[in-house]
């Protein structure tokens, strides 16, 4: 994620994160200790310092948005557990899904979709 954010920066396009309710959380859906470490914010300011914990733990570059405890975002967007959207003048033009047996995302496709895209409008 964080070459990334480096890759598309100096095009100024501008790369967010935003963190949502956790998908697995050690008090609804624990899936191990190294995956379920904390459990389902229940305050706003709870679920600002996990946020804060994951980017610190991960060193994660990419500037990142909290969703509200009422979950706003994830219910406006589907975005659980977890999903790339790209937002053009307003308008959602990608939606991308991760594969649907590995359940994860080729980082080289969002690259390339990112780079053709941005080749593509300037």
């Amino acid at each position: 994620m964080n070459a990334l954010v480096r890759s598309h920066v100096p095009n100024g396009i501008r790369l967010i994160a935003i963190y949502i309710a956790e998908a697995h959380s050690q008090d609804e859906w624990p899936v191990g200790q190294t995956i379920s470490c904390v459990d389902q914010p229940k305050t706003f300011e709870q679920r600002l310092e996990n946020a804060r914990r994951f980017k610190k733990d991960f060193n994660f570059e990419m500037p990142m948005f909290v969703d509200d405890i009422n979950n706003t975002f994830l219910n406006t967007y589907g975005s659980w557990p977890f999903r790339f959207f790209v937002i053009y003048e307003g308008k959602l033009i990608l939606k991308a899904e991760p594969d649907k047996e590995t359940f994860t995302y080729d980082m080289n496709e969002i690259d390339k979709w990112i780079t053709n895209f941005y080749q593509s409008h300037t």
